[in-house]
């Protein structure tokens, strides 16, 4: 018996059905060791408009390139294959949405539907921790005691899922096999355009929506349906995580930033991004950053193959050196041709005219005003 897990990413769904640009799987033997690299299928989502988001913080590939490529119709045979092959196990992080997508497209292209059974991490790691669900990054730090490096390119978060799914099997001292014999639930499957997990009923997408939003109205009735964001554990608290409210507050101070000092315009024109190693892990001091840089004149962007200026910065874990995907995607972009400037962390700081030391004693400011709606970008703008 095999494994295959899986993610995709979608360029938009406005329209309650994702346009799939990217399906990421990796295969792995019974006791997840993997068989093959994690492996990307890239296609085009043959979309009128990208999710701003999904442009922003979790296209990895050139949308340009992207769109190049073919419909999900060509690929549909090798995914069809890899999915129905009755050796192998179809595992996923809330699985049964990706499945859905999967529906939706054959349906779109007028295909076969995909016929296959499912198993979720995420529900595996819900029961096992006892608590409620949480997203991949968070329930990744929850057991790996680090972040997730390059999550949301589909090929990396399938390989993120298999080592989530093989530490919690090591640390219950069960195989996932174990897991699917001893509760159903965590299980599910398709027929026809129907999918569901095993303890309840088997629905299309959009009876799924249509009962869901029923169910909503008569919940919610006559009160305002806000928004909630994860609050992370304290030895979490500057960390910016997916989902969390320190995410929301850096994302719209990206979009809201103006210069509120007269520094040096050492930095005019220029877009800027910092290795993972220290953005994910320094949620005020980026922050900080972020001003800093806009009153020396530049702009910090997520996506590192769009910058001009890349920061490196070196974290040791178990005595060797974490890679930093973003770093990756610099070279590749350096390698086709493209001039970006590598600096170390403290060569960057001194661009700002400040010292570590001097960035770490700025106060940190009250950054709630920024969770006013004021500062919210409508998803499809």
């Amino acid at each position: 018996m095999k494994y295959l897990f899986f993610d995709l990413e979608c360029a938009n769904c406005n329209d309650r059905r994702g346009k799939i640009f990217s399906f990421g799987y990796v295969v792995a033997d019974e006791n997840l060791n993997e068989l093959t690299t994690a492996k990307d299928i890239i296609m085009n989502p043959a979309v009128d408009k990208w999710d701003w988001y999904v442009i922003k913080n979790i296209l990895a590939y050139p949308k340009k390139e992207v769109e190049s490529r073919a419909k999900f119709d060509k690929h549909y045979g090798k995914i069809k294959k890899l999915l129905e092959d009755p050796e192998t196990i179809v595992c996923g992080f809330d699985v049964k949405n990706d499945v859905g997508y999967i529906l939706d497209e054959c349906e779109r292209y007028n295909l076969e539907p995909i016929s296959m059974k499912f198993f979720d991490v995420q529900r595996l790691e819900s029961k096992i921790s006892g608590s409620k669900k949480v997203g991949l990054g968070e329930a990744y730090i929850r057991w790996l005691h680090r972040l997730p490096d390059g999550a949301h390119r589909s090929d990396t978060d399938a390989k993120f899922t298999l080592e989530l799914a093989k530490k919690i099997c090591a640390t219950q001292n069960k195989t996932l096999s174990d897991f699917i014999n001893e509760d159903d639930m965590l299980c599910g499957k398709t027929d026809g355009f129907k999918y569901g997990f095993n303890d309840e009923p088997l629905e299309t997408r959009d009876e799924r929506y249509n009962r869901k939003e029923a169910e909503k109205m008569l919940r919610f009735a006559g009160k305002p349906n806000k928004g909630k964001f994860r609050e992370l554990k304290d030895e979490y608290k500057d960390y910016i995580i997916k989902g969390s409210k320190n995410n929301v507050l850096f994302l719209r101070l990206l979009e809201s930033v103006t210069p509120k000092t007269k520094r040096e315009q050492s930095l005019a024109g220029k877009n800027i991004s910092i290795s993972l190693n220290y953005e994910a892990y320094n949620f005020l001091n980026m922050m900080k950053i972020v001003q800093l840089i806009c009153d020396c004149g530049g702009t910090y962007v997520k996506k590192a193959s769009t910058a001009d200026i890349f920061v490196k910065y070196h974290l040791i874990e178990g005595g060797e050196e974490r890679k930093c995907s973003k770093y990756e995607y610099v070279k590749e972009e350096i390698e086709k041709g493209k001039e970006i400037q590598v600096l170390e962390f403290d060569e960057f700081l001194q661009l700002l005219g400040i010292t570590e030391d001097q960035l770490n004693e700025i106060p940190a400011e009250d950054y709630e005003y920024l969770m006013d709606d004021k500062y919210k970008r409508e998803k499809t703008a």
